[in-house]
């Protein structure tokens, strides 16, 4: 606290003059003063107290925080967007567009592969789906479909496979069956694909629900055992809708022993074999 004779009186503060013969800014503590009292007062700095300190700081120490605070600011954006851009699991979705989406460890959509003509035509139309959550990608897909008129059946395919044996695919099916149970007018299956599945798929740059449909309608005998079981009778009838009349042209890279294709007991296939026709007409 100092002493000075008041000059002025202003709302916040007063100029005052010092025994030195200098003007300062100050704030009065002497009760009912008035201009021409001496007074004691409270000195009021012009600058704040972080600013006084920051120019006494060496200029090299100030470089440094400067150079900090831009890291902070422009870096952690771009370090927090390549936090994991590894793919832990992949996402197909069959509806007339056939689009398959990679995951990673957080379900985060990193990166979107269109499978067919329809597939391009939908992602021009839809943006920033890259770093969303897979449920909101999802939804993107299926409204946008819906209003080009890419979805008149209302029926859609959602295919699961996790890219290692650590992963988890019923966990990322129980992110996205809460969306599913809001579309009451579609008819929606989910599948888990095994890896091997998925492997000719990517070969044969085909959706991995086309090619496991193929699979269960071939009776693959190892994968149904392991998967049709999660298959329930309203998701085999959803395929056997979806697929079930379109012709298999894959070329099988899956070296497994399969059972011999029975057309009678075929649920996800029409068609009739060339021999079962043979045989007819030769009993005529």
């Amino acid at each position: 606290m100092k002493k000075g004779i008041v000059m002025e009186i202003h709302r916040k503060y007063a100029i005052l003059l010092t025994k030195d013969g200098s003007f300062e800014k100050g704030i009065i503590l002497t009760e009912h003063a008035e201009r021409g009292d001496e007074v004691i007062f409270q000195p009021v700095s012009g600058r704040p107290r972080w600013r006084r300190y920051w120019d006494k700081t060496p200029i090299a120490v100030r470089l440094s925080a400067v150079v900090l605070l831009m890291l902070l600011i422009f870096g952690y954006p771009l370090f927090y967007g390549m936090g994991d851009t590894e793919t832990h699991a992949y996402v197909a979705i069959d509806i007339n567009p056939s689009i398959e989406l990679e995951l990673n460890d957080e379900l985060m959509v990193t990166d979107v592969n269109a499978l067919n003509s329809s597939a391009d035509k939908l992602l021009e139309e839809i943006n920033n789906i890259q770093d969303k959550p897979i449920h909101s990608v999802l939804t993107h897909i299926v409204d946008e479909s819906e209003n080009r008129g890419l979805a008149e059946q209302k029926t859609m395919i959602v295919g699961v496979s996790c890219e290692n044996q650590n992963g988890n695919p019923r966990e990322l099916i129980s992110q996205i069956n809460p969306y599913i149970e809001t579309l009451p007018d579609w008819d929606v299956a989910t599948l888990i694909i095994p890896e091997e599945v998925r492997e000719v798929a990517k070969n044969e740059n085909k959706s991995m629900n086309e090619v496991m449909a193929t699979e269960l309608a071939n009776r693959n005998v190892d994968i149904e055992r392991t998967h049709f079981d999660m298959t329930d009778a309203d998701d085999r009838a959803i395929i056997n809708f979806f697929y079930g009349e379109q012709e298999s042209d894959i070329n099988r890279s899956i070296k497994q022993e399969k059972t011999p294709l029975k057309p009678k007991d075929n649920e996800l296939t029409d068609d009739v074999s060339d021999d079962e026709d043979s045989g007819q007409d030769e009993s005529l």
